[in-house]
């Protein structure tokens, strides 16, 4: 494929080891595999993380829904403890008089 439009532009050493990590026989293709890839893969890109958002999102309603239910177990739990004590006392004392 002929290619017509010749530019020239500067690039940071930064930019050229980047596009130097492309594959392709030579810079020129390099480049456009780089840009070509960057404007195809984008909208996926960021469909994926608009999932992974949505999910995360989820699971941390669910994690904070869960985390609920265990201070009110925990709390629960603490009260029972404490009731069960106390008959237990009673209980004893009950037994003592006899």
């Amino acid at each position: 494929m002929a290619k017509n439009n010749i530019r020239s532009v500067r690039f940071s050493d930064e930019m050229i080891e980047i596009i130097n990590q492309q594959v392709g026989d030579n810079f020129t293709q390099k480049f456009e595999r780089m840009v070509y890839n960057c404007y195809m893969l984008l909208p996926e890109k960021e469909r994926q993380l608009r999932e992974m958002e949505a999910r995360y999102q989820s699971a941390k309603e669910r994690y904070y829904a869960l985390y609920d239910r265990y201070e009110k177990a925990m709390s629960f739990m603490t009260v029972l403890e404490s009731r069960l004590c106390g008959m237990e006392h009673c209980f004893k004392e009950f037994e003592a008089k006899m």
